[in-house]
């Protein structure tokens, strides 16, 4: 049975069957130069298997190159030289091509030296590149500094004794060192290392060769069975335009190895089933390749494609062998889509007109009612608050207010969000007249402003490049000082009489001097050029209108990722705001697919809602099926999410029919209603209500806090038993417990009970000490089930 199974998963070349050889046709410079091959069949069933170790190796000039038996190939002079495998039958070839063949290429710090410290993670920040160091040996963090980086380790190193020199004696623990051992004197990196220091340990800055881009092949690939190994392949771009294996020469590291591990030559194995990224480090570059993980094959029934979501979320659940759970009932996703377009849960008036209708349209129909009522405005103002920092401390007094205002009335009138963002960025004004002025807190100054918008907008955390080039991603400190000078001319001035009233207004002289290194930068885009400016328009415009074109490369994919991660509760790329080379997206055809999508329909918010919510996908149950239940990433069921503080509150309070009450606001108001987060509320600051004074996500991480108030604390104790609720006048109006019980099913849960809730709720009932009290008990026990405090 188990060699049926196997034969199933790795058959024996069967018809179709073919051979690649990796990379193709490859670049070698300089004599001795190195290139590992691999070798990939292609079983003709969607299964393909690295036979590196088994497939058989010749050169067929071998004066140019010549290879060994592993698949390593040897350049020995200039010219091409064929190289072709054979495994079972089959051949594959490729063409090594060889120039600078005479001599070997000289090494260099920065090319050679540097990435041997990297990938032993000399430079890591829990060793030397820790903002310390380590026993007085500092290194810049994975090498973006190689010039202060030379001088430290050129103190370690003894040209006249190079084995005696401390940066061999340490690794190998000739000497003691807190890291441990690393390496043994016989290998490749030491015998680098003590070559380098014989040869003089010479580095010269003008022309010195280094890595700056690396590329990992297979770009994409998938494991299938338990043991399965791929040999990841690694080439590296030079500064000189040169090109070379690193393979041997890089760090290696898993996103989530749970699913598929790798070691520090570069080999994938095979954990459980999923998809995860395999991150590689050279200094100051960065790489990544998707690896699938399909432990056993299984019957594969696609979902119903009712757009082009589901057409390439069934592409990657059938390439992963991950089955979708089975589509939503009505009352689970009349909830779900409640609490995510309006942010509460709906009336049982609402739930029984639904479950009640046979309009087979009614789903799509919900979605435009929703988007329709004042709540939708009032979640959304809410959610662009917290990001917007929409808090007294930064806006003072009143401010919350009027740009809460301002907020809701952008989204009930669906205002455009290219329009929406312009609005916020070109904004300028008394700050209570143009509540659009609250995007410019009067403390945060043009870096703090640069780091802001570009994480907001384009979903890009540029942060570490305000103090020093970004390690691992491609933003210098040019990029970073060229977005703040797009804000350089913002100016403010009080005015009038009203409690710290200010208006901002512009300096088209004004010029973004940085306040350490006092040099001037011109306005530049990330990624481009310094935009042209003839001193009289205002540079703000130039960034809008760069920002919201819909060829922007990150504009319209970090909305999209953004509305993503609220629908389906994990976004593409997270964190949403991260967007970055090492951080690949879960599907980046369907990214890729929804942003012209949204752009392409003038960034109608309410498009991509409907275009989200109408998907077999968003359709799909909470409840896993076999092969689906550890997925989290590939969207084969929709993942369950806690409700959020306001989300929460709201939903008792709808629920109980006894509404919240907060100080000095209207009776009535809802938490999500609520301008500012200073408003008091122990419920709302329990369950993670965010201050507003930094830019991030919630955390909504459950605690026990929230916990012993759910269950002990005052907020659905009161108001289940509130004279004034929901529960007194419901007691004369249901006599009948059956009734009543499918009415609290209703409020709390949106559906009916089924016979067995329905019993088990009326005998609980009967055995209560009174009527009222039973049905308090049943009710406070639903307020309090997973099925409640969850959206599913």
């Amino acid at each position: 049975m188990h060699r049926f199974l196997l034969c199933l998963i790795f058959p024996m070349l069967a018809l179709g069957a073919r051979l690649t050889i990796m990379p193709a046709n490859p670049l070698l410079f300089g004599k001795g130069a190195t290139q590992r091959l691999t070798v990939i069949a292609d079983h003709g069933n969607g299964v393909t298997e690295d036979v590196t170790r088994s497939a058989t190796f010749v050169s067929l000039k071998p004066a140019a190159a010549v290879v060994s038996n592993d698949g390593k190939v040897t350049a020995q002079s200039d010219g091409g030289a064929m190289i072709r495998a054979t495994y079972k039958g089959l051949t594959a070839t490729t063409t090594v091509l060889i120039q600078k063949g005479s001599a070997a290429m000289p090494r260099s710090f920065a090319g050679d030296i540097l990435p041997i410290l990297t990938k032993y993670g000399c430079n890591g920040g829990s060793c030397h590149g820790a903002l310390k160091g380590q026993a007085g040996f500092k290194l810049s963090l994975f090498g973006y500094e190689p010039e202060a980086d030379y001088e430290m380790v050129a103190r370690r190193i003894h040209k006249q004794d190079p084995a005696s020199s401390l940066l061999l004696q340490k690794p190998t623990f000739a000497v003691k060192h807190g890291g441990g051992k690393l390496m043994r004197n016989d290998s490749s990196d030491y015998q680098a290392l003590l070559a380098w220091i014989a040869a003089g340990a010479v580095r010269n800055p003008a022309d010195e060769r280094k890595m700056v881009s690396l590329r990992v092949l297979p770009e994409m690939s998938t494991l299938t069975g338990s043991k399965a190994e791929r040999q990841l392949l690694v080439t590296a771009r030079f500064s000189d335009g040169t090109e070379a294996d690193v393979t041997h020469l890089v760090k290696y590291s898993s996103n989530d190895d749970s699913i598929a591990a790798v070691n520090s030559s570069g080999i994938v194995s095979a954990q459980r089933g999923g998809e995860t990224a395999i991150v590689v480090r050279g200094p100051g570059v960065a790489a990544a390749a998707k690896v699938g993980v399909v432990i056993e094959r299984l019957a594969f029934q696609p979902m119903a494609v009712k757009n082009f979501i589901d057409e390439h979320i069934n592409a990657k659940l059938s390439r992963l062998s991950i089955p979708p759970s089975e589509a939503a009932s009505d009352p689970e996703f009349l909830r779900r889509v409640y609490l995510d377009i309006i942010g509460v849960i709906p009336t049982s008036d609402e739930a029984r007109a639904f479950l009640s209708s046979r309009d087979p349209n009614k789903r799509a129909a919900l979605v435009d009612q929703l988007l329709k009522r004042p709540e939708y405005a009032d979640y959304w103002a809410m959610y662009w608050g917290d990001h917007l920092n929409n808090t007294k401390q930064l806006l003072y007094n009143k401010g919350p207010y009027t740009f809460t205002r301002w907020l809701v009335k952008q989204f009930a009138e669906n205002v455009p969000y290219d329009e929406f963002a312009r609005r916020l960025m070109t904004s300028t004004g008394n700050m209570y007249d143009s509540p659009a002025t609250s995007y410019y807190p009067l403390m945060k100054k043009e870096l703090d402003l640069a780091s802001m918008t570009s994480q907001l907008f384009l979903g890009v955390s540029i942060e570490c490049a305000r103090c020093h080039n970004h390690p691992l991603e491609r933003w210098k400190q040019d990029d970073f000082n060229g977005m703040a000078a797009f804000f350089s001319q913002i100016r403010y001035k009080g005015q009038g009489p009203r409690n710290n009233e200010r208006a901002l207004y512009l300096d088209f002289d004004r010029q973004f001097t940085h306040p350490d290194t006092k040099r001037t930068y011109l306005p530049k885009p990330l990624n481009g050029k310094a935009a042209a400016s003839n001193g009289l328009e205002d540079r703000r415009e130039l960034l809008a209108e760069w920002m919201t074109r819909k060829d922007n490369p990150w504009f319209a994919r970090a909305m999209v990722n953004r509305m993503w991660h609220n629908f389906m509760a994990r976004g593409f790329v997270e964190p949403v705001d991260d967007f970055r080379l090492t951080n690949p997206p879960t599907n980046e055809p369907l990214l890729e697919a929804l942003a012209r999508d949204f752009a392409g329909h003038n960034f109608d918010i309410h498009h991509l809602i409907r275009r989200i919510t109408s998907s077999s996908a968003y359709q799909l149950s909470s409840v896993p099926v076999k092969g689906n239940k550890e997925d989290r990433m590939a969207y084969s069921r929709y993942y369950p999410k806690r409700l959020g503080a306001e989300q929460l509150l709201d939903s008792v309070a709808l629920a109980t029919g006894v509404p919240e009450t907060f100080r000095s606001l209207y009776p009535g108001t809802r938490a999500s209603q609520l301008p500012e987060p200073e408003i008091e509320s122990y419920f709302l600051e329990v369950f993670d209500r965010p201050s507003r004074q930094l830019v991030c996500e919630r955390k909504n991480s459950p605690t026990l806090n929230q916990v012993l108030h759910m269950v002990g604390g005052d907020t659905v104790h009161t108001k289940v038993a509130h004279k004034e609720g929901f529960l007194n006048p419901a007691m004369a109006k249901f006599p009948d417990d059956k009734a009543l019980i499918e009415e609290l099913y209703l409020r709390a849960l949106s559906r009916y009970p089924d016979a067995e809730e329905s019993a088990t709720a009326a005998n609980a009932v009967r055995k209560a000490k009174s009527r009222k009290q039973g049905l308090e008990d049943v009710f406070w026990a639903l307020l309090n089930t997973k099925e409640f405090l969850y959206n599913h």
